[in-house]
């Protein structure tokens, strides 16, 4: 699982990087945002990305329950991009050194209250509703573990790959190819794991391999994006401990 004292390298990494956008891109935001302008710089991942996998699982779910109101998904953006926005309005006109952002009154007051307003669901909740649920049976056990397994592979070497992962060479055009090889490799375990028949006594199981699929993916994808969505990434990968624990325990438990 993955060493926790890197954890400490990576918020530090993150943070810095935060305060050089803040102080470089403020006067080129505010220009971008008087002018409407302001789009989501985040590169798009091959395939479906993490948020797009559940909220199309979600609605799915929503359909199928014959919901009365239209299924509205999770805003899905840049919350780097969003909170120079945010700051850029509250200012009013004045500018905004990059002293002032690197300060610990500007963290406490205005950085921590955005963020606690901006949490990311990493433990999303499956409904039942979505599992394609079968009959209890040892013919139907078996044939479960067999469909899944492959699964279960390609998210235990997606755990092994992330630790190992230099972070002094994140931009390296060969990490970045490695994680995203890694992150379309967990959508497709994501999709797969979606459409298993599932026996009722491996419900709650599947139920958490799905979320330890997605998880890590989103993990991935911060790290790809930590240039582009710092804070994004400083809220994903604060969870790190939480996230490796729960990825060892869905190990574990399958």
């Amino acid at each position: 699982m993955p060493n926790y004292s890197r954890k400490y390298f990576w918020l530090g990494l993150i943070f810095v990087f935060l305060i050089g956008i803040f102080g470089g891109a403020y006067l080129v935001l505010k220009s971008s945002v008087s002018q409407g302008e302001l789009v989501n710089s985040t590169p798009e991942q091959d395939g479906k990305s993490s948020d797009e996998l559940l909220a199309e699982l979600l609605k799915i779910n929503q359909q199928e329950q014959n919901a009365l109101e239209a299924y509205i998904p999770p805003e899905n953006k840049n919350l780097t991009e969003d909170f120079l926005k945010t700051i850029v309005d509250k200012s009013s006109g004045d500018r905004i050194n990059p002293q002032q952002i690197a300060s610990d009154d500007f963290f406490v007051s205005t950085i921590l209250p955005y963020l606690k307003g901006n949490q990311i669901d990493l433990f999303p909740e499956i409904p039942d509703s979505v599992l394609k649920i079968t009959t209890d049976s040892k013919t139907n056990l078996q044939k479960y573990y067999k469909d899944t397994n492959k699964d279960m592979i390609v998210f235990f070497d997606a755990v092994k790959k992330i630790i190992k992962i230099d972070e002094t060479k994140l931009q390296d055009p060969a990490t970045q190819d490695e994680l995203n090889t890694l992150v379309s490799g967990l959508a497709e375990a994501f999709q797969n794991l979606a459409k298993t028949e599932v026996p009722p006594s491996q419900k709650d199981l599947h139920k958490k391999i799905m979320v330890a699929v997605l998880s890590l993916q989103k993990m991935t994808e911060a790290m790809i994006n930590y240039e582009t969505d710092p804070l994004k990434s400083l809220l994903v990968i604060n969870e790190a401990e939480a996230l490796g624990k729960f990825w060892q325990e869905t190990l574990f438990d399958y």
